[in-house]
């Protein structure tokens, strides 16, 4: 992992709902969001993360889509101190890890680990009848082309929490090797913040407990 720049809420917010417009699971949401709000799709595709404007308005996307900054999928959400751009490389991986979510805990036999879940993928398993063909399609997509960037946390940069980019680092699992030159947006916390949120991120955490403070 290699430190490209410090970064911002703001970009993180950009990239984050970049990466959810290119995912068939949630594009369908986020466009019904743009169109309650009234806002165009440009702010996302072509957004600019120096512009005051256009901030409160992805702010106030990720609100009304994610629960931005203290409900649904951040409820809990550590206070991020400061956030960085990293170019990832292949043993990053290792100390990768899914939100505590019931279909990725399943997929990855408890583990919360991306290279266990391709186990289980690559044995035709599939969790609560979903269909694992996306991985598969994204595998032989990942021959040709890279991935935008994932949103990470971290509170000891020993191990690092995805909050954005589940199923494009599972298919990274299949091949490693792929991260080299792939890059994430990292929210550094305190321990104290991310015991909130996600304890098991924390040195000398197991990785099987389930339970949240």
């Amino acid at each position: 992992m290699k430190l490209i720049k410090n970064s911002n809420e703001n970009e993180m917010i950009l990239e984050f709902l970049k990466g959810e417009l290119n995912s068939n699971r949630f594009n369908e949401k986020l466009n019904e969001v743009l169109n309650s709000l009234n806002l165009d799709l440009t702010l996302i595709t072509n957004g600019d993360s120096s512009n005051k404007a256009e901030n409160l308005s992805r702010l106030q996307i990720m609100k009304e889509y994610r629960g931005y900054p203290d409900k649904e999928l951040f409820k809990n959400f550590p206070k991020i101190d400061y956030w960085s751009f990293v170019e990832l490389s292949p043993e990053d991986i290792n100390n990768i890890y899914y939100i505590d979510y019931d279909y990725w805990n399943e997929l990855s036999n408890n583990t919360s680990s991306p290279l266990e879940a391709v186990k289980t993928i690559a044995n035709g398993i599939e969790i609560y009848s979903v269909s694992n063909q996306p991985f598969i399609d994204g595998l032989k997509s990942l021959e040709s082309t890279k991935f935008p960037p994932v949103i990470l946390i971290t509170c000891n940069d020993e191990r690092y929490l995805i909050i954005e980019g589940h199923s494009r680092m599972t298919i990274y699992g299949f091949d490693p090797s792929k991260l080299e030159g792939t890059y994430a947006y990292i929210g550094h916390c305190t321990p104290e913040e991310m015991k909130k949120y996600d304890e098991r991120m924390l040195s000398g955490e197991s990785m099987e407990s389930r339970k949240r403070s």
